[in-house]
């Protein structure tokens, strides 16, 4: 299981500047309440950045600024795993893996999700 939401946080990583994957690594420093907060702070970075995109783009959606949502979509699949609440989010998180392109690696969030 440690091993399936790492390799989630490695896909919201890109571009955060924090360093979520770290959290997610076993330490007992890292306490639900960390991982809560840097998944919270991940969510809104990559939202910001998302309406930032969209923005510049003249409100029109690039594949940088789907991108981006993506990984917010991710993100909030993940704050919803820490939380409990993973069911509402596993559809549309199966189509944020899709815009990543990562169609190989679905089997994360179904197992994740128990869809």
């Amino acid at each position: 299981m440690r091993n399936k939401l790492r390799r989630l946080a490695e896909f919201i990583q890109e571009g955060f500047p924090e360093k979520l994957v770290d959290t997610f690594k076993y330490h007992k420093d890292h306490t639900l309440e960390k991982r809560l907060a840097i998944t919270s702070k991940a969510i809104a970075f990559h939202q910001d950045r998302a309406g930032t995109l969209w923005l510049q783009a003249g409100k029109k959606r690039t594949s940088e600024e789907r991108h981006a949502a993506a990984q917010a979509e991710l993100a909030s699949f993940l704050f919803a795993y820490l939380s409990g609440e993973t069911n509402e989010y596993a559809e549309s998180t199966v189509e944020a893996m899709r815009a990543l392109g990562r169609q190989g690696e679905l089997d994360i969030v179904k197992s994740l999700s128990r869809i």
